[in-house]
């Protein structure tokens, strides 16, 4: 484990992180130095940060009247979850969480291609996302009634003759509509060669798989495992940050083509540009980002 300046021994470290695991305070204390190490990406993501909250509130009034499935109100709306969850995975990524961060980015890229296709088939789009909430509510219902079915539930005729008319008013309006994988979702926004790395954020983070689970065993030189991993996973950060910074920089691509304004945004611009440049310089350097297939 890498040593910091901090107010206590290796072991004590250790010992806090097996008591409290990342709420130990020792962690805090710590934060520089893992931010030290990926100090420029961590600088770049944080950039990517302002400039597309600069970009939405530049923009946060031209939903005002329109209704709640809008496009452009979608949008707006989805930039600000895909910000959120940018600003939660640098926190995370900042206390060598890095497992937990890279969920958070993998939300980054879906949101990301729900936003290129809306901007590429709005109609379509808007009818997809009310497919997929109408078929969520439409499991719901069918889930209650099975534990209808079962016994498990006490409720009154009345109630229940409503959940049974729910039901097939949700068929109705769902239709022959389907909702859409995040697959086929990025086909149709022209993100597909993004999906490669949705799908391996998905592998290594979103699930209980195997995968994601070996992220917490060490290893040895021959590949076998030595137990658990305790403490921060430095090791990962190298690759995680510049998937992050591709993905905040999708979204707000995306975002910013809704709603064109005559404000200058070369900031903005500058910022996209330079993920670009930071990638190429890092794998020039041999600090290398992971094919990610």
């Amino acid at each position: 484990m890498e040593s910091f300046e901090i107010s206590c021994s290796e072991t004590e470290f250790v010992d806090a992180f097996r008591s409290t695991g990342f709420l130990s305070p020792y962690i805090e204390e710590a934060v520089p130095g893992y931010v030290s190490q990926n100090q420029t990406w961590f600088d770049h993501a944080e950039l990517l940060n302002r400039v597309g909250l600069a970009a939405y509130y530049r923009r946060d009034h031209t939903f005002v009247g329109l209704t709640s499935h809008d496009p452009v109100a979608l949008a707006v709306r989805m930039i600000f979850r895909a910000l959120s969850a940018a600003q939660g995975a640098i926190i995370l990524y900042k206390r060598g969480m890095i497992a937990e961060g890279d969920t958070l980015s993998r939300n980054i890229y879906e949101t990301a291609f729900w936003l290129g296709f809306i901007r590429a088939e709005p109609d379509e789009a808007v009818s997809a996302i009310l497919a997929d909430e109408r078929k969520s509510q439409l499991d719901r219902a069918n889930y209650y009634v099975e534990r209808l079915r079962k016994g498990e539930l006490d409720i009154d005729r009345e109630t229940e003759a409503d959940l049974h008319d729910r039901i097939r008013e949700l068929k109705d309006a769902l239709g022959k509509v389907k909702s859409l994988s995040p697959k086929e979702v990025a086909r149709r926004a022209g993100m597909f060669p993004m999906y490669d790395a949705y799908k391996h954020l998905s592998a290594s983070s979103a699930h209980n798989s195997l995968n994601s689970l070996h992220r917490y065993l060490l290893r040895n030189e021959d590949g076998s495992y030595d137990g658990l991993q305790v403490g921060p996973d430095l090791d990962g950060l190298s690759e995680a940050l510049p998937i992050l910074c591709v993905a905040i920089g999708c979204a707000i691509a995306h975002f910013g083509t809704f709603v064109p304004i005559e404000e200058d945004e070369e900031e903005l611009q500058a910022a996209l540009i330079r993920t670009d440049a930071l990638r190429f310089e890092q794998k020039a350097s041999g600090g290398g980002i992971a094919t990610i297939v």
